[in-house]
């Protein structure tokens, strides 16, 4: 049902913005929200929970949104709605509308991407010492990670100042322990990846059983293999001395760490872009699907299966109703 629908949100709503053009910074409580109207404290919380949901006020229950009255609200970017639905769903949000402010701030810059503190605070509507004392409980609920970026200085190892840190919506749950099959796969699934890692050359039979065997680990606290070559940074531009005892260090940074789930991997089912082959021609592509999906060069059609490439050797792409 609308809000603009039911009579009881519509005096709600109106007495919100009766209290915003009169004292917008004075603290109003719920009961005390819903004596103005005639409802009881319960009531007033579900009809600003309705309200809430349908985008007619903020996260902190109290500030009226701008929009035309009876008017459809817009389809929220997906980003922006899993923040919405974390805000209601999630009980430590109930008592801290700052939280709530910051992590939709933050969802309607994207999934991940550079933030500033001070144009965070503005988008938020708070102050900067705001977000800087309600940051952290974010990253301790496990709902954003953020790493700091350095701008790097003209003499080695010199920093010449910091750049935006750069941030990531994150789940909130882990990943679940492997199942007795998918154990078994882990060693082929470690030699995989450490035969990906294109810097790791020159080592011996021993010393690349002991990586991948050190990778095992990992994989079985459940990060997937996406990750681990993002850790692992396996891009051939990269040059070490000690390639072993290099790749242990990145890994000791995921050793004992259990993966904790982006959200937008938890809610679209992408994760990390990958190089994966194409299921008809075989063509490597990029792509953000899960590893078991299958996997197309032209995202829902394979490109050379409908051009002059020869097709002699391409499996027919079979579809069903």
């Amino acid at each position: 049902m609308s809000p603009d629908d039911c009579p009881t949100c519509r005096r709600l709503f109106a007495a919100l913005e009766d209290r915003q053009k009169a004292d917008p910074e004075a603290p109003i409580t719920t009961a005390e929200l819903g004596s103005l109207v005639g409802l009881k404290t319960r009531a007033t919380q579900n009809h600003l929970a309705h309200l809430f949901q349908r985008g007619r006020i903020d996260a902190d229950r109290r500030t009226p949104l701008p929009g035309i009255a009876g008017a459809a609200q817009p389809q929220l970017p997906g980003a922006v709605e899993w923040a919405r639905g974390v805000v209601e769903s999630d009980p430590v949000f109930a008592p801290d509308p700052t939280c709530a402010k910051c992590l939709v701030a933050l969802a309607q810059i994207g999934w991940r991407g550079p933030v500033d503190t001070a144009a965070l605070a503005a988008a938020a509507g708070v102050s900067v010492r705001s977000i800087e004392r309600h940051r952290p409980h974010l990253v301790e609920w496990d709902y954003v990670r953020f790493r700091i970026a350095t701008v790097p200085g003209k003499a080695e190892g010199k920093f010449a100042g910091r750049r935006p840190s750069t941030f990531e919506l994150m789940s909130g749950f882990y990943a679940r322990p492997l199942t007795a099959d998918e154990l078994a796969h882990v060693p082929a699934r470690a030699q995989a990846i450490i035969e990906r890692v294109r810097w790791y050359v020159g080592v011996s039979p021993d010393e690349r059983f002991n990586a991948e065997t050190a990778v095992g680990f990992v994989l079985r606290a459940g990060w997937p293999e996406e990750a681990i070559l993002k850790a692992l940074d396996a891009s051939e531009d990269r040059n070490a001395f000690n390639p072993t005892g290099y790749l242990h260090k990145l890994l000791g940074k995921l050793r004992g760490q259990r993966y904790l789930i982006p959200a937008q991997e938890s809610v679209t089912g992408e994760g990390y872009r990958r190089l994966a082959e194409c299921s008809v021609c075989r063509n490597t592509t990029w792509t953000s699907a899960p590893a078991s999906h299958r996997v197309l060069c032209g995202g829902g059609t394979c490109l050379e299966a409908g051009s002059e490439h020869d097709t002699r050797n391409v499996r027919s792409l079979h579809r069903s109703a």
